[in-house]
């Protein structure tokens, strides 16, 4: 604690705004994880920033910006990695340069395009959940409160998440993985089965279609509403996830060719649109969506390109 404390008054009022907004958000930890990491990524200057949580012998990038957006869902095992040493150690790490550092795994931090990085503990109690880690794309000395400015996004974080660690790991494990209001997997969810899907469609030389549905920023009601709608035109083996206030996403369980992922970009725009959504106050919207797919591999073998390529596609 003490280092915090020499921090300069104008990043402690930046600290205590980002803790504030963090807190506005509540329980929902997907979004307090994404304004955790971007919030710190922006005090830091880093290039970069992730929050990885624990799950069993693996860490999981459920929030990832910048730098590292591409790798959100990913999964690593803990054992080896510098993340790994922070949650055995309990404390922060600094890597000046990923070249010559022999705690981290230099090819993938090449493959990543960083050279430098920090690495926070999240605690739930006095139990490590959890890091956060920052990066930059060039070797640095950590010489401007990086460490300190970060650890204390973190501790935020992991403060919020506390109570929902103590009701147990499947609590915990359902809030960071789906959103609150509507009860689907969320943004890193989706992205995980994503990354899972295509793994598996490259050993057996499949497909995998994927649809980004865009909607109007309607008020919480009318995304409910909407959320609902495309849940019902689902088939056995789809997941449809909410990916951001005003997007769905879903990664379709039969995709053979193109022409089969458009017939059902077609039918989800139809179910969810077709028919007024009718509001508790008495007044009713007539909802519009952008609806667009692509088919891996053919489109991309990047999952974050690939959903780009869906975004854009309508």
């Amino acid at each position: 604690m003490s280092d915090r404390l020499d921090l300069p008054p104008s990043k402690l009022v930046a600290i205590i705004d980002a803790q504030l907004e963090l807190a506005r958000l509540g329980q929902a930890f997907g979004p307090v994880m994404d304004c955790a990491a971007a919030k710190a990524m922006q005090l830091t200057g880093a290039d970069g920033a992730v929050i990885e949580l624990v799950e069993g012998s693996e860490v999981v990038y459920r929030a990832a910006h910048g730098l590292a957006e591409a790798q959100l869902g990913l999964r690593m095992q803990i054992k080896g990695s510098l993340s790994g040493l922070v949650l055995t150690t309990r404390q922060a790490a600094a890597c000046n340069d990923s070249e010559v550092d022999d705690r981290v795994n230099r090819e993938a931090c090449r493959r990543v395009g960083l050279r430098s990085m920090a690495i926070l503990p999240l605690f739930f109690g006095d139990q490590p959940g959890g890091v956060l880690k920052l990066a930059w794309r060039e070797p640095r000395p950590f010489d401007q409160d990086e460490v300190p400015i970060g650890q204390a996004i973190a501790d935020m974080t992991a403060a919020m998440m506390y109570h929902a660690s103590q009701e147990g790991t499947q609590v915990l494990q359902r809030k960071v993985t789906h959103d609150p209001a509507t009860g689907l997997a969320n943004r890193s969810s989706f992205y995980e089965q994503l990354r899972l899907r295509t793994d598996d469609a490259i050993v057996h030389s499949s497909h995998v279609g994927v649809m980004v549905a865009r909607a109007h920023p309607y008020r919480q009601e009318v995304m409910v509403e909407l959320a609902k709608r495309l849940a019902k035109e689902c088939r056995e083996g789809d997941l449809l996830a909410r990916l951001s206030v005003d997007e769905f996403g879903v990664i379709l369980s039969v995709a053979g060719r193109r022409t089969i992922v458009q017939s059902q970009v077609l039918r989800f725009r139809q179910a969810a649109t077709s028919e007024p959504v009718l509001l508790a106050d008495g007044g009713k919207v007539d909802p519009a969506m952008q609806v667009g797919s692509a088919l891996f591999p053919e489109d991309s073998k990047a999952i974050s390109e690939l959903v780009a390529m869906a975004r854009k596609s309508d």
